[in-house]
């Protein structure tokens, strides 16, 4: 798994996010994780820390927020694209279904994997009627 701040993301030539410890253990050692509580709307401002789900040339990719943990997402269709349209966020329920959905749509290489979710924390992932937030900033 890599991870990535949020400048990093956005920046021409970016870096993992890493540290210097990392290769002291034969354990796989993750970035310090923290639920979002949900008490408010997430922006992306609020994320320190990414998990890079696909990242490609140009700009392209797709990051999970992971400190704060949360169901959001960002998409950049790529630096030329990104200049007319923006990038943009998913966040709530069903939002790992619209990432999904876009990904394919931008021919990103996204690799989906099954994970254990808590019976409390489902509602997360179940399907409801409405969109989860869309937002596409320039």
């Amino acid at each position: 798994m890599l991870f990535k701040t949020t400048k990093d993301i956005f920046k021409a030539w970016n870096d993992e996010l890493w540290s210097d410890n990392l290769l002291d253990s034969d354990k796989v050692i993750y970035p310090p994780r923290i639920e979002w509580d949900y008490s408010r709307t997430l922006n992306m401002e609020d994320i320190d820390i990414w998990e890079v789900l696909c990242s490609e040339g140009g700009g392209r990719g797709v990051w999970a927020a992971w400190l704060p943990y949360a169901e959001f997402y960002l998409v950049r269709p790529g630096w030329e694209a990104e200049s007319k349209n923006g990038f943009e966020t998913y966040y709530g329920p069903n939002a790992r279904i619209e990432v999904i959905k876009r990904a394919k749509e931008l021919g990103l290489n996204l690799n989906v994997q099954k994970v254990w979710v808590d019976p409390e924390e489902m509602w997360k992932y179940k399907e409801v009627d409405s969109k989860p937030s869309t937002l596409i900033l320039p």
